[in-house]
């Protein structure tokens, strides 16, 4: 069976393949995967939609610091992607994100942005939507229902439009 660092690294290698299936077997059925302050998706269907996205998004994980305790492991982690290359911001840091795992699975994900990354992403949305909202309301408040980012592969080809605006505006 593999270690608890050797399945985050599994992974982290499948995410940054952009291996939707591979991401998908190493999560347990019951997968809760949360961002601190943020939002909390459910089972697989949901982390399925999330992984979509961050294929279009061509995201890139890289987790440091392992600390295992319990059937807990515990790390830094850095993702870069597309959604944040166009807005400005060269990379975000989680401090911590926290691994729990079921039969050799993970089986919840708990990530918390870094204070200044979180600062940074903020702004950046803020700065964002408020223009959206004025040019391309109904856009903006499909892809941001409620203030809640709506992910898949759809939503990600949209942001990447919206965005591509942004940049021609400022």
């Amino acid at each position: 069976m593999k270690s608890e660092k050797e399945i985050v690294l599994a992974y982290m290698e499948a995410h940054n393949a952009h291996d939707v299936e591979g991401v998908l077997e190493v999560l347990s059925p019951n997968i809760r995967f949360g961002m601190t302050g943020l939002w909390v998706r459910d089972g697989l269907d949901e982390i399925r939609a999330l992984e979509e996205w961050d294929v279009v998004m061509n995201s890139h994980l890289t987790f440091t610091e392992f600390k295992v305790r319990n059937q807990r492991l515990e790390c830094k982690g850095v993702e870069t992607n597309d959604w944040y290359k166009m807005v400005g911001i060269e990379q975000v840091h989680f401090e911590p994100i926290k691994f729990e795992f079921e039969g050799g699975k993970i089986r919840h994900i708990r990530a918390q942005l870094a204070p200044k990354s979180e600062m940074t992403v903020d702004r950046a949305v803020n700065d964002v939507v408020r223009w959206a909202l004025d040019v391309y309301p109904d856009e903006i408040t499909h892809l941001v229902p409620r203030s809640v980012f709506r992910y898949g592969q759809e939503q990600a080809q949209r942001w990447k439009k919206l965005l591509a605006e942004w940049q021609k505006a400022k």
